[in-house]
């Protein structure tokens, strides 16, 4: 879970940091016996929500909070490679920032990251305040890293050749290299460039295809050791959807697979015929090969005289139902892994009761039993009068020209309770972050 996030200079955020604990003084009275995840304890003493709204007006950066999530997690599996995206309206800043808080297996880490258009300038890791490396302008410290086996020296010269640049630039992180290439070197770098890599997912608009949920749903299933991970995911997610009083009866997949093997001599692909990839629903990486998935999905409702008839489903289907589909197997993914989902817009094209009880999935402790978290931005406010989220867990984005994009919890309002009704407060500007608009 993540414990917090701080931005500095990323497109209009100047200074900012997420705050994802638990801000009350006190724990709910039954709080462990309750239906409700009021907040997980990933780690002794350590209190975080399982759901952050962030509310604010357009233009505010409530999207860059989560593109900078986004970008962060890029960087930190990968490389910096066109990922510099400074503030433009303030020039004193020369780079970018991101240092995040997360507990992973009872521990806390703290992962920071500094670079700018060129190269990575720091980058640092630390496991219950232990040192696990330190890399500041080329500068090595691999602390509890380094082995008899692979000592410091050894160490430098991977960061050399597989992180740096001829001209001696580090472009790739320090995190990606061990995390992917020596994952036997050490089990907690390891377990966070895991952790970022397969159970953080950060989605900057909420379409997202009902192929796609399928296959991270499987994927999480699939480690479980599930004889079927395909069908089980492709169950679930129907079932959960046939619940949401959307008239469909059940669903079918149906999917085909095209093989695409490396030339060894091209360096490249070869060609795939044009009408599979009219309908290409999504892809995956077999060693060196693709694997091409073309899905069909069908859904079946009932007519006036009870009998099933059949739609296709990615053309028949309204936007909402095929929205809420792909939400749905990316949800459970995260739910049954104990991951994070960070969607920008996630009331895009939802009808506000669908929209809570998409929301309720990680408030639900028969569904959230593993510390799953959902971050989104909503410009819907029925969801404040729900009776669902708390002080802790709605953010508010605001913007002014000299600070930047800044973002307060409703928690840190002096006098507000979860009895307030935090929707006619916030329209009425007493958390700031509305517009103010005259024609």
């Amino acid at each position: 879970m993540f414990s917090f996030f701080r931005i500095h200079n990323f497109r209009s955020i100047l200074d900012l940091k997420v705050n994802f604990s638990f801000a009350e003084k006190k724990a709910p009275p039954g709080f462990k016996e309750s239906d409700i995840v009021f907040f997980s304890e990933p780690k002794k003493g350590e209190r975080l929500v399982p759901a952050l709204a962030l509310y604010g007006s357009n233009a505010s950066g409530k999207s860059n909070v989560l593109m900078a999530m986004g970008v962060f997690r890029d960087c930190a599996i990968s490389d910096i490679g066109g990922k510099y995206q400074p503030d433009k309206l303030h020039h004193g800043n020369l780079s970018t920032i991101f240092e995040a808080g997360f507990v992973i297996g009872g521990k806390e880490f703290v992962y920071l990251l500094e670079y700018d258009r060129d190269e990575v300038l720091k980058e640092t890791l630390k496991a219950d305040g232990t040192l696990l490396f330190s890399i500041d302008r080329g500068r090595c410290v691999f602390g509890a890293v380094a082995t008899a086996s692979y000592p410091a020296d050894r160490l430098d010269e991977i960061f050399r050749v597989e992180c740096s640049t001829p001209q001696k630039k580090q472009t790739r992180t320090f995190l990606s290299v061990i995390g992917s290439r020596y994952p036997g070197l050490n089990s907690l770098v390891t377990s966070v460039y895991g952790y970022l890599h397969e159970d953080v997912a950060v989605f900057s608009e909420n379409g997202i295809h009902l192929s796609r949920g399928v296959d991270r749903l499987a994927a999480v299933l699939e480690k479980m050791n599930d004889p079927d991970p395909l069908k089980t995911a492709f169950t679930k997610i129907t079932e959960l959807l046939e619940s949401l009083d959307i008239h469909i009866v059940r669903m079918e997949l149906d999917r085909r697979r095209k093989r695409l093997e490396r030339d060894p001599h091209e360096r490249t692909y070869l060609d795939v015929e044009p009408d599979f990839l009219k309908r290409l629903t999504s892809f995956e990486k077999e060693g060196e090969n693709i694997i091409l998935n073309r899905d069909r999905i069908r859904s079946f409702h009932e007519d006036v005289e009870g009998k099933e008839v059949e739609f296709d489903f990615r053309t028949e289907e309204s936007s909402g139902t095929q929205i809420v589909a792909g939400l749905l197997g990316v949800f459970l993914a995260a739910l049954e892994s104990g991951g994070v989902v960070a969607i920008d817009e996630l009331d895009r094209s939802l009808h506000p009761l669908l929209l809570i009880e998409l929301v309720r999935l990680f408030k639900d402790r028969r569904y959230n039993g593993k510390g799953a978290q959902l971050i989104f931005t909503v410009h819907n406010t029925d969801i404040l009068d729900a009776n669902l989220l708390r002080v802790s867990e709605v953010g508010i984005i605001s913007k002014t020209l000299e600070k930047g994009s800044a973002m307060s919890r409703i928690s840190d309002f002096r006098g507000v309770s979860n009895i307030e009704n935090f929707r006619k407060q916030y329209l009425t500007g007493s958390f700031s972050g509305i517009p103010f608009p005259y024609i």
